[in-house]
């Protein structure tokens, strides 16, 4: 596929807009900034969803400089996101953004939020995608997928990055079922798409992060840690406690959707 470091001019109009999603866990950027870059110069993301993205006062600028580094640029994220953002390569339009924080339930605990992000793709293809990072408590994360949800049934493409803090087959997985699914089942059958864990990098034992796709999107590749890419693991460790989810997908385009 094409990548975020190799632009061209895009699918010709009326075929399946392909691109890469990554979903990544940064550790609030506490770590090698240089690593977290290194990482994603490899992985080369059309679209970048963040987690633990630096939330407090003073810390965006690290989030701005990742995207100066990465040849990507901010859309959303910061304080009002809850240390969540979305970060694109320059050919993918942003048509609409908004970051909200999730209610938490004492003053002294982590921020939790999302942002959602509407996109176009070149070739036209439009879709939501919507970067959330969930809590420690079942309950805060039954609470939380309830209402990023209620943000997501407007209809159209949708791509959900998240880190759920819970194993698959847990609520969070099945709650956005009317929306999205597991993109581990979408892409059910395909050599390319893995189920292998993503957190902790040392020693990678829970698949906790996830990517989440809408009916109209379609699983080309799925894997953590750029798995096809020359990365190591020193690379990935130094970067964060959790492994990059990369994502290679497809939308189709209006003209495709409306034969």
């Amino acid at each position: 596929m094409t990548s975020a470091q190799e632009p061209d001019d895009g699918p010709a109009p009326g075929h399946a807009a392909r691109f890469r999603l990554v979903g990544y866990n940064v550790r609030d950027l506490r770590g090698d900034l240089d690593a977290v870059a290194h990482v994603l110069r490899v992985c080369r993301p059309d679209v970048l969803c963040l987690q633990e993205a630096p939330r407090r006062p003073g810390g965006l600028h690290r989030t701005r400089r990742l995207a100066r580094e990465t040849g990507l640029r901010l859309v959303a994220g910061g304080r009002g996101s809850g240390g969540t953002a979305v970060l694109v390569h320059p050919r993918v339009e942003v048509l609409a953004a908004q970051e909200r924080r999730l209610p938490v339930e004492r003053w002294w605990t982590r921020t939790r939020g999302y942002v959602l992000a509407r996109l176009r793709l070149p070739g036209g293809a439009e879709l939501t995608v919507c970067s959330v990072h969930l809590g420690l408590s079942a309950d805060q994360r039954r609470d939380h997928v309830r209402r990023v949800g209620a943000r997501l049934a407007s209809g159209g493409a949708v791509v959900v990055s998240a880190d759920l803090n819970e194993r698959p087959g847990g609520p969070s997985w099945t709650a956005l079922g009317g929306v999205c699914r597991d993109a581990v089942e979408v892409g059910e059958g395909n050599d390319a798409v893995s189920d292998l864990p993503t957190y902790p990098a040392r020693a990678p034992r829970w698949r906790i992060d996830a990517v989440l796709v809408s009916p109209d999107v379609r699983v080309l590749a799925l894997a953590p840690g750029a798995a096809d890419q020359p990365l190591t693991a020193s690379d990935l460790v130094a970067a964060s406690d959790h492994l990059p989810l990369v994502a290679d997908l497809a939308v189709a385009s209006p003209s495709v959707r409306n034969r």
